[in-house]
């Protein structure tokens, strides 16, 4: 019967954090009824193609060859590696229908109320502050909203399109709470 106690989790932990910090991914480890030790990962700079599209994906552990390709899959078994550990076990028998593992491995891309948020490299800084959009010169776009308030419509056509191709993620969530906020004031005003 598999079994994984907080003492186990605590012996895997610095081996499954050592994997987290190499590839530059940011997680949380847990134990589920006591029989699976769950990574979840929230943030990272690996893009992972096999998704249900919403930013949280259930890792099927026993198809990560089949599903993920290139840093993908190459951190997802390692990350596996390191929450099996080396007592992990398997003397399983389908055929007989008896299962006996020492514990079960569940890695979680997101969560269903909050999705994998993907980290995009940060660009050298440029000196010059100025960036043309047709014949009209802009300024940087800051990250305050009064900057975002304060754009034209192409500026503010080119920002949406950017934050949709560099940040889909972040983009489908600020639509889903900015409708939530808007649909909070209408009901407060009627």
């Amino acid at each position: 019967m598999a079994y994984v106690s907080q003492k186990d989790k605590a012996k895997l932990a610095p081996e499954i954090k050592k994997v987290l910090s190499k590839y530059g991914m940011k997680g949380s480890i847990s134990i589920r009824h006591h029989s699976s030790l769950v990574v979840t990962l929230q943030s990272g700079s690996i893009e992972f193609e096999h998704s249900h599209g919403d930013g949280y994906t259930q890792v099927n552990v026993y198809h990560i060859d089949s599903h993920y390709e290139g840093k993908a899959r190459d951190f997802l078994t390692e990350l596996l590696a390191a929450m099996k550990g080396p007592d992990w076990f398997d003397k399983s028998d389908a055929m007989t229908d008896y299962f006996h593992v020492s514990h079960y491995c569940d890695i979680n891309i997101g969560k269903w109320n909050k999705p994998y948020f993907l980290q995009t490299p940060k660009k050298a800084a440029v000196k010059t502050s100025k960036e043309v959009v047709g014949t009209e010169i802009i300024a940087p776009i800051c990250e305050s909203a009064e900057a975002v308030a304060c754009m034209n419509l192409t500026q503010r056509e080119k920002f949406v399109k950017d934050m949709v191709s560099r940040y889909p993620n972040l983009a489908d969530t600020l639509m889903s709470d900015l409708g939530y906020e808007l649909m909070d004031k209408e009901e407060k005003i009627h």
